[in-house]
């Protein structure tokens, strides 16, 4: 087990997790949609230093998505993150992967990402 992982976390979860972070990359966006919809979840699993060091950078890749359902939901899911990178004072590590959504060519992918900039702002 990574030490970095919880140690309240059961091997279950742990698949569960493991599970999640596979279909981000999946062919079906039914479950990257899933996955997405869990990304605090996974955050929270995989502790604030993997997640600025991994995670997010991973969120950052302009070819993690085109679809624009898992983009809007990455959108408003963004913000979760705040806790989950260890706190405010890494507020900046937020920047690249909203920086590429509000880049996006879909005008509702845009606006769901300002607003999250607004509220973590």
């Amino acid at each position: 087990m990574n030490s970095d992982i919880s140690t309240d976390i059961s091997s279950e979860d742990l698949y569960q997790i493991a599970l999640l972070i596979d279909q981000l990359k999946h062919e079906d966006i039914h479950l990257r949609l899933h996955s997405m919809q869990n990304i605090a979840r996974i955050a929270k699993a995989l502790g604030p230093d993997r997640t600025r060091n991994e995670l997010i950078p991973f969120l950052s890749d302009e070819s993690v998505d085109d679809e624009d359902e898992v983009l809007m939901c990455l959108a408003t899911r963004i913000v979760d993150l705040v806790d989950c990178i260890g706190g405010s004072e890494n507020i900046q590590v937020l920047l690249s992967p909203l920086e590429v959504l509000v880049s996006s060519e879909e005008s509702s992918v845009r606006e769901l990402a300002i607003s999250s900039i607004e509220k973590i702002s």
